[in-house]
């Protein structure tokens, strides 16, 4: 886990101008690489590769960049490559000779043997940048899941490329066209987030899960999608039978969990008591009986929001070293700009600032965490699923459209796309995109700038077109693991970890583990009454039923209360005060009426929280 930024161009040699870029880009990543930086001019002075390094793996001997045997090859990576012994092995028979035991050097030496073509190897989360001195290439790539940012930019015309683990490091290459991009703010006002490749700067873009990217001389950029979550209704050919799943399961989940266990510096695990978490910490004390488990949990003044208690019960029985981190709206208040700020783009997830709360305690004594991020999309456990099976099944067996009528009220913490109040009367296309929604966006937007905003907004439609192939819930499903999990989700854990150099593991972002999961017939996880019914059943006996088969809470503070308390002061400054660079962009008075609304009782916060989160990024840009 590390920070790593660099440019590269094969016909115009790197000049003061770029180093005097490259440090200002070190200062702004140090918090992601506190352990050591090191920054080579390769390629006869075409090309900058900086890292900064949060050592994990051989503490030593695993600085970056690091080369092949003939130094003709370079990398810098961000994350962890959980199969290198393995990949060592198998490359050491080959004749390849290592300098270090990191995992980072197996890139360079299986880059060698495959080229771009390893990625098929790779069990991990990464966000690399590989260099072949010999042919003068550059090849960026993301990891399958998203778990690792990567954010570009073309220099020189289109001739070179910048890149960096977070947008902040490349507002000051000179050149960068830093100009709002009106599509992508419709986009962030309709999902609450951004999805590649887009940013809200026109100039700078990223890698979406599971993307590629190369840079030559010759041939310029070429860009592909090398994997993506795809489900399938029909499942894989000779499935198991439901009962016969759970073994595969646990043996998988076992697996995923002690690749992931791979460290030389203390790991310790993020505990909610919920069902993703405490698979995780269970196949942890399975795995490593007797050894000290650090595990960490947020609590909230608000009993309804307050898992606490449920996490207490599973770290009692597994004996761990429990932590629970109190956040209360001193705690938001404290944090609250700083935090908005760092996510770079705007970002509006209130469950930010309790994780990174949490994450700050748990660096005070581990540098690695597991986390449960990525059951919900596997396993089906988000309720808006659950509930649409569920009410669908009623028809099905009424023979008549009798609940047509009954709303559902889904989950409003879930995928900004699935979370308005909705009717079995719709069909599966507006359950996946509702279409309503784009009326309110564009009542945002000034007239002149409307036509942008849609296209940002037909972008999305066409996304939500390809994923309605499948029935709903699967075409959702689909979508939230192409999407919402990477931009959403794992862009949180990542920006509120490592503000505080903590690395965060994810084991159900698994490649074996997702693909057997999204090989079985969907029905599996809705079977028992509950969604994720396979995880359920799948946890050791001794969990008690008031864990095992509670509905999903999520980790979700009390935001609508906060926006009529502790931020009602910074929500009625972003409705009166200057909007910047977006005053000829951002039409407020709709938002106005929300806010009066919300005063008055209606619930309007997560609109809210959007326009609150877009209007500090809007200081960014002058006018």
């Amino acid at each position: 886990m590390c920070g790593i930024y660099g440019i590269f161009d094969a016909n115009t040699r790197i000049g003061d101008c770029q180093r005097a870029w490259a440090e200002r880009a070190r200062c702004q990543l140090r918090h992601r690489g506190p352990d050591g930086h090191q920054c080579f001019e390769l390629v006869d002075g075409h090309c900058l590769f900086g890292h900064l390094r949060l050592a994990i793996i051989d503490l030593e001997g695993g600085a970056q960049p690091l080369s092949n045997e003939d130094e003709t090859v370079w990398v810098v990576c961000n994350g962890e490559i959980y199969n290198y012994l393995e990949l060592r092995e198998q490359l050491i028979a080959k004749g390849h000779r290592f300098r270090t035991h990191s995992d980072t050097e197996v890139l360079v030496h299986l880059y060698e043997q495959k080229g771009e073509a390893l990625l098929e190897d790779l069990e991990g989360m990464f966000a690399f940048a590989i260099v072949d001195e010999r042919k003068r290439t550059i090849f960026l790539a993301r990891d399958r899941f998203g778990e690792k940012p990567l954010y570009w930019t073309e220099t020189s015309g289109g001739h070179g490329i910048a890149f960096a683990s977070e947008l902040k490091a490349l507002l000051s290459l000179p050149g960068a066209d830093l100009r709002p991009d009106v599509a992508a703010l419709s986009q962030f006002l309709f999902l609450h987030y951004i999805p590649a490749p887009r940013t809200h700067l026109r100039g700078i873009q990223k890698l979406a899960a599971g993307e590629a990217l190369t840079a030559e001389a010759s041939s310029g950029l070429k860009r592909w999608r090398y994997w993506e979550p795809q489900l399938s209704v029909n499942g894989s050919q000779n499935v198991p039978s439901r009962e016969a799943a759970l073994e595969p399961i646990r043996e998988l989940v076992r697996q995923s969990v002690r690749l992931r266990l791979r460290s030389d510096v203390p790991v310790g695990a993020f505990l909610s008591g919920g069902i993703d978490s405490t698979a995780i910490v269970c196949a942890v004390r399975e795995l490593l009986p007797g050894a000290k488990l650090s595990t960490f949990c947020a609590s909230f003044d608000d009993q309804m929001f307050d898992e606490a208690p449920y996490a207490r019960l599973v770290a009692q029985h597994i004996e761990s070293d429990h932590h629970e981190i109190h956040f209360s709206s001193a705690e938001l208040l404290e944090n609250f700009e700083m935090l908005i700020d760092h996510f770079d783009e705007p970002f509006a997830d209130v469950s930010m600032f309790p994780t990174f709360v949490v994450c700050r305690e748990a660096r005070k004594h581990c540098k690695v965490m597991l986390s449960g991020d990525g059951g919900d999309e596997w396993f089906g456990g988000y309720r808006q699923f659950f509930a649409y099976s569920q009410w669908h099944g009623i028809r099905r067996a009424a023979g008549v459209n009798s609940v047509a009528g009954k709303a559902l009220s889904l989950w409003r913490r879930g995928w900004r796309g699935l979370n308005l109040l909705t009717f079995l009367s719709k069909n599966d296309w507006e359950l996946l995109y509702p279409v309503e929604e784009e009326r309110v966006v564009l009542s945002y937007f000034q007239p002149d700038c409307r036509r942008d905003a849609e296209q940002g907004l037909l972008e999305l439609r066409e996304r939500a077109s390809y994923h309605a192939r499948l029935p709903y819930p699967y075409s959702a499903l689909e979508a939230t693991a192409a999407s919402y999990l990477p931009e959403q989700i794992l862009v949180k854990v990542d920006r509120a970890s490592m503000r505080s150099a903590l690395e965060c593991r994810a084991p159900f972002l698994d490649s074996t583990l997702v693909g057997f999961v999204t090989g079985l017939p969907i029905r599996y996880n809705f079977a028992s009454g509950r969604g994720k019914s396979l995880l359920r059943k799948a946890l050791p006996d001794w969990i008690p039923p008031q864990i095992r088969w509670r509905q999903k809470q999520g980790f979700t503070p009390p935001l609508a209360r906060w926006l009529r308390a502790e931020l009602k002061k910074p929500m009625e400054a972003a409705l009166d005060g200057s909007l910047h660079g977006f005053q000829a962009i951002l039409n407020r008075e709709p938002v106005r009426a929300l806010y009066r609304e919300h005063q008055a009782g209606c619930d309007h916060s997560d609109r809210l929280f959007g326009w609150l989160a877009l209007c500090r990024c809007s200081r960014g840009f002058s006018g």
